[in-house]
This record gives structure tokens, C-alpha cells and sequence, in this order.
């Protein structure tokens, strides 16, 4: 049904039906893509229809691009940022988490986390934010100091302390964050399809697990798998020349013995 109502005649029947101001809407899904080279552009849109032709995906499939952590917060020299797309359709996003070349580096994609939302007053996952928070005073994201966190001076990542945990050597804005983790595995506990890399559809590949993927990639290499072919190029090469070498020089020296009856 859902298909059907996303065709263009249908669609179009459907929402003037409801309403000038009604209208159909595919349903988007928020992707990773992994160190992407800071050269490109999320902006420009011709880049992302070349990425999509390069990738047989639908024309305007990438509704759009932006990277995560804002341009101005990157750290001096950085080469690689991670970006979020967002695609409409299942069956293009589970395309697109099969990988992606963007800025001329094929990187990985994968699903977004769904993490709770933290209040930017008080820093607590309480479900609310700043503009509704019902705390007395502000609560820096940084220190845990009372006071707003662009005010905070504090520098040095062995002084921040967390005012979820309460403890030091993180901040609140910490992806590692022990409470944060807590919560997200809780929230991810709760989803149907937590554990699965593709969005599930009826196609049998996304019903794989993470888990059942992990356990059909092969061991990782050992060391000596890893340089025994150097080994072998460098024997073949140099065997032929270094006996040749022995027998010219025990020809010249006419000390070579005859041959065995």
C-alpha cells in the first residue's frame, strides 16, 4: 500500500484529495559515511548526482548532505570528516550502506544512531531541551561548573568533568560517555532491527545480523602469511643467478668434479 501511494498519479490523487497543502513523502533514512576527504562539498548537488549515478542509485535519492561536527570545530590539518546523508527509500539506503566513493575515497557507510537528546541547560537526558529545561541555572556541557558552557575556559581534557556521571576526565559532549552509552544501548534494545547493518525489508540480504557477518569474514591474516610472499619472490629471483654464479666458478677454477657414472 505504501508503495502504491508513492506513485506520482496516485500521490498526486491522494493529496489533493486531503488538501492543497497535503502531500506524499517518501520516507528518508539518515546514513554515516566515514571519514570523507574535507575537500568535498556537501553542497553542491551535481557531486551528489554523481555519486548516485556512480552508485546506480535513483535520480535525487541523496535528498542531502552535511557534515556532522560543524567546519569550524575541526582540528588543524584534518583531513577526513564524517558526513550525513539522507536518502529516500529503504531499498536505496540499504544500497548506499554497501559503501560509497565520495570525494574520490570509497568509504564505509553505515546507520545512524539514534541518540537521546541531551538538554544544552542542564545537560540531563531528561526528554526536555534548553528552551523548556526546569532547572534553576545553567550547567556547563564542559566542567559541570555553573555556568553556561560558551563561557567555560577550560582546556585541558584531564580537567573536564562529565555532570552526568560526575566523574573527571570526560565532558558531557563525550561520545564515550558511560551514561550516554548506557542510554543508547538501551534505546537500541528496544528497536526491532537493532544488530542488523541493512534497513530490513522482504529482501533475504537484510536479514543477515551483524553478528552472523562478523562470523563469516575469515580469520585475520598472520604474520607470516603477510611477508612469505616476499620470501618467495626474492628466492625465485635470486636461485637461478646464484647457482649459476657457483658453477661458473668452479668451471674457470677446473676444480668442478666430473660427472657421476
Amino acid at each position: 500500500m505504501a508503495r502504491w501511494l508513492l506513485r506520482p498519479a496516485v500521490a498526486k490523487a491522494f493529496s489533493r484529495k486531503l488538501g492543497l497543502r497535503a502531500q506524499v513523502i517518501e520516507r528518508t533514512y539518515k546514513l554515516v559515511a566515514e571519514r570523507v576527504p574535507v575537500g568535498f562539498d556537501p553542497s553542491d548537488l551535481d557531486r551528489l548526482r554523481d555519486i548516485e549515478k556512480l552508485h546506480g542509485l535513483r535520480a535525487k535519492a541523496i535528498v542531502r548532505a552535511d557534515w556532522i561536527k560543524p567546519v569550524s570545530r575541526r582540528r588543524q590539518g584534518q583531513l577526513t570528516a564524517h558526513l550525513m546523508l539522507t536518502v529516500t527509500g529503504v531499498d536505496q539506503a540499504n544500497r548506499a550502506l554497501k559503501g560509497l566513493t565520495i570525494g574520490g575515497r570509497q568509504v564505509l557507510v553505515r546507520r545512524d544512531i539514534d541518540e537521546p537528546k541531551r538538554c544544552a541547560r542542564c545537560q540531563q537526558y531528561g526528554g526536555h531541551f534548553a528552551r523548556e529545561c526546569p532547572a534553576a541555572g545553567d550547567t556547563c556541557a564542559t566542567c559541570a561548573g555553573p555556568h553556561p558552557t560558551s563561557q567555560c575556559n577550560e582546556t585541558d581534557p584531564a580537567r573536564f568533568r562529565c555532570a552526568n556521571c560526575n566523574e573527571q576526565g570526560h565532558a558531557a559532549w563525550d561520545h564515550n560517555c558511560p551514561t550516554l552509552r548506557a542510554k543508547v544501548r538501551a534505546r537500541l534494545a528496544k528497536k526491532a532491527d537493532a544488530g542488523f547493518r541493512f534497513f530490513v525489508t522482504n529482501n533475504p540480504e537484510t536479514w543477515v545480523s551483524e553478528e552472523d557477518e562478523l562470523a563469516q569474514v575469515p580469520p585475520p591474516p598472520t604474520m607470516w602469511s603477510q611477508i612469505r610472499p616476499v620470501f618467495d619472490r626474492a628466492e625465485a629471483a635470486t636461485a637461478p643467478t646464484t647457482q649459476r654464479r657457483v658453477d661458473e666458478f668452479f668451471t674457470q677454477a677446473g676444480s668442478l668434479p666430473p660427472p657421476t657414472q
